[in-house]
C-alpha cells in the first residue's frame, strides 16, 4: 500500500487591520517619512514580516488614505489613485492613477528594496480625495478550488483557479478564474484545495 502525500491546507486569511500609530496620532505638525521608515515603524514588536503583516500595512495606510500623500504620485496630478503592495516573490508598489488632462493611465512601480526612496506626506487635515491602497498576494496562484454557494456566473460546486488574494482596508477576496472569467469571491465561499507538502 502506498503512502499518501501530505498535504498542506491554505488557511483562511485573516481580516486585516489597522496597526496602532501612537507616533502620527499625537504629531502636531505634518509628518514626512518614507514607507520604509513607514513599515519600520508599524513593524515594531512584529515577529514575522510576512504577506498579512502587508495586509495590516495597507490596512493602516487604508485608514489615513484621506490624511497621505505621496509626493512623487502627485506631480502627474493624478485621479483616483490605487497603490497597491503586490507580493509576487518580491514585494513591490505599484500605483495608478487617471490622469485628466490626456485620459491616459499612468503606473509607477518601486521594488521594495526602493522604498526608502518613496516619500509619504501625512498632513493633519484631509484632503478632498483620498488613495485607495489595496495588496494582491500572489503567493496562492494557481491554487484550485471549489465554490461552496453561487457566485456571479458560477454555480455551487463549480471548480475555479485562485489567481491571487486582494485586500482593500477589512475586505479580503480571492480573485478566480474560471471560463474566461474573474470574480472576485469572499474566502467563506469556497474551499480551497490542499497541495501536495514539499
Amino acid at each position: 500500500m502506498s503512502e499518501q502525500p501530505e498535504t498542506a491546507p491554505l488557511e483562511p486569511p485573516e481580516t486585516p487591520t489597522a496597526l496602532a500609530t501612537p507616533w502620527l496620532d499625537g504629531a502636531d505638525d505634518e509628518i514626512s517619512m518614507s514607507l520604509a521608515d513607514f513599515i519600520e515603524k508599524l513593524g515594531e514588536g512584529v515577529d514575522i514580516f510576512n504577506e498579512a503583516f502587508a495586509r495590516r500595512i495597507a490596512a493602516t495606510l487604508e485608514a489615513r488614505a484621506a490624511y497621505i500623500r505621496m509626493p512623487a504620485v502627485e506631480r502627474f496630478e493624478l485621479v483616483d489613485v490605487v497603490a497597491t503592495l503586490y507580493m509576487d516573490k518580491r514585494m513591490r508598489m505599484v500605483v495608478t492613477g487617471q490622469h485628466d488632462e490626456t485620459l491616459a493611465e499612468v503606473t509607477l512601480r518601486w521594488d521594495g528594496r526602493d522604498f526608502d526612496s518613496v516619500g509619504l506626506k501625512m498632513a493633519r487635515a484631509p484632503h478632498e480625495t483620498a488613495y485607495t491602497f489595496a495588496t494582491l498576494d500572489f503567493s496562492v496562484r494557481d491554487r484550485e478550488a471549489t465554490l461552496l454557494e453561487a457566485v456571479g456566473p458560477w454555480a455551487l460546486g463549480q471548480k475555479v483557479t485562485i489567481r491571487c488574494l486582494s485586500s482593500i482596508g477589512p475586505d479580503v477576496h480571492y480573485r478566480c478564474l474560471e471560463g474566461g472569467h474573474e470574480i472576485a469571491v469572499r474566502p467563506d465561499q469556497l474551499e480551497v484545495a490542499p497541495v501536495a507538502a514539499e
